[in-house]
């Protein structure tokens, strides 16, 4: 600090994992275990609607992707929201919007209604993601920025476990409505306690020169000891300032080819966790297991996913994208087996393996995502990367409908569901590979160590 000039960056690069940090992942965990939730509650639900509605599964094709044309729109325009009027009330608002549709869903009596809920539904969920990420990296020291979204992303996989759980525990007495109900009362009441517990970014609030009143009481709660002068003047070295956001932005200088290169992986991938996350509880069952059971079993892909995500968040601070490269080739040989007569214990162990590689490679380019973007722009930035994403989550569960109505065999479904798998093996090595040279030039070196010896803006 020079006079009343108070550097954000430094505060924020300097803090240690304390209250601060503990808390703002905590309340990030809960708003991403809602998110899980809302977004696999239809694949535990959907054997009991198909016999409710007397429906074939293959019909719930359709409903199963409804929801990710409202996603893609949720994230270009909450990305767009969320770095005009902040990151805070962009996540409230999507939590709210998702939250009263899957409240609403309970009272669906067909598959148009169930899809036109899921759709709207759709946009809320799109929106709160990219702007949770950006949040929490706008709060975390770069040596930690994997760790921290890793840590609350592990929230997603258990909301999406949750919903088995729920499904197995309380449809055969309350009905398919009540896994709706759940998912519609948890995000009022998360949204409600983050209007008076959840933090706005300080980068964001420095950047756009709002409420230095705000911003004083972040920096204490960040470093409780930190004395700031009266009247300090917030500044951001590390970030350029941008007085509006173009689409160029993103594939200017060394992001002309991390920017491809992160959608291609993020469709690839989406379309084979999209498909298995959505499917599984009813191809398990159609290899002849119980549906409680089934609905148990599935729930093990997302443990294995929050597995995974915590296996790789240190790694990714330390070596960068590349170690993303290493989940996808096992994945591909998992995916493969799932569909085989096995025994229920090594179907678990499978299925837990599948969650590991899969929703794991997932953790890692969700990281990714929000890192290679500067604060000008990086709700934007992530957003879109989300939102492209969502070409591969409508093709997954679509695909999988297709592959229903065609009476294909269940191996033959999964070893198909493993091809995108290999593109996601190679396109990782290749994001890996760019996402060093960035780190390793010259001209990028200021962003890189947090902005010592840089400008200010």
């Amino acid at each position: 600090m020079q006079g009343r000039l108070c550097d954000i960056s430094t505060v924020i690069e300097q803090q240690k994992f304390g209250r601060f940090a503990i808390l703002l992942i905590f309340y990030m965990w809960f708003v991403l275990l809602i998110e899980g939730y809302d977004i696999a509650v239809l694949g535990y639900a959907a054997p009991a609607l198909a016999r409710a509605w007397h429906l074939s599964r293959s019909a719930f094709g359709m409903a199963f992707s409804a929801n990710v044309p409202g996603v893609l729109i949720g994230s270009f325009l909450f990305g767009y929201f969320g770095d005009r009027a902040g990151r805070k009330p962009a996540i409230i608002l999507g939590i709210l919007l998702f939250g009263i549709c899957t409240f609403a869903t309970q009272w669906a009596t067909g598959i148009t209604g169930l899809i036109c809920l899921r759709f709207i539904a759709g946009i809320g969920l799109g929106g709160t993601v990219p702007n949770v990420i950006v949040l929490l990296t706008e709060f975390a020291p770069r040596r930690m920025r994997a760790t921290w979204i890793s840590l609350s992303y592990t929230g997603y996989m258990v909301g999406a476990a949750l919903g088995g759980v729920v499904s197995a525990s309380l449809v055969s007495t309350y009905g398919w409505q009540v896994v709706f109900f759940v998912g519609g009362v948890m995000p009022s009441a998360i949204a409600i306690a983050l209007v008076f517990l959840m933090p706005e970014s300080i980068r964001y609030l420095a950047l756009k020169k709002r409420s230095p009143h705000r911003i004083a009481l972040t920096v204490q709660r960040i470093q409780p000891n930190f004395v700031l002068p009266d009247s300090a003047r917030f500044i951001v070295s590390d970030e350029q300032t941008s007085a509006r956001f173009s689409v160029k932005q993103l594939f200017s200088g060394p992001l002309r080819y991390i920017t491809p290169v992160l959608w291609l992986i993020c469709i690839a991938n989406s379309l084979t966790l999209l498909f298995l996350q959505n499917w599984l509880p009813i191809l398990i069952e159609a290899i002849g297991v119980a549906p409680a059971h089934a609905a148990l079993l599935a729930a093990m892909f997302s443990v294995g996913g929050a597995a995974g995500g915590l296996a790789l968040m240190r790694l990714l601070d330390r070596h960068g994208a590349i170690v993303i490269a290493c989940l996808p080739p096992p994945g591909i040989l998992l995916v493969a087996l799932l569909g085989h007569t096995m025994p229920a214990p090594a179907l678990a162990i499978a299925i837990f393996g599948v969650g590991f590689c899969v929703v794991g490679t997932q953790f890692g380019l969700n990281a990714m995502i929000s890192i290679v973007y500067p604060t000008a722009f990086r709700s934007n930035g992530t957003g879109a990367a989300l939102a492209v994403s969502k070409i591969g989550a409508f093709l997954g569960p679509m695909i999988g409908g297709m592959l229903m109505t065609m009476h294909m065999r269940i191996q033959n479904v999964f070893q198909l569901a493993a091809l995108p798998l290999a593109f996601v093996a190679v396109l990782a090595v290749m994001l890996g590979r760019l996402h060093h040279v960035e780190v390793a030039s010259p001209e990028n070196s200021l962003a890189v160590e947090g902005g010592q010896g840089g400008k200010n803006y």
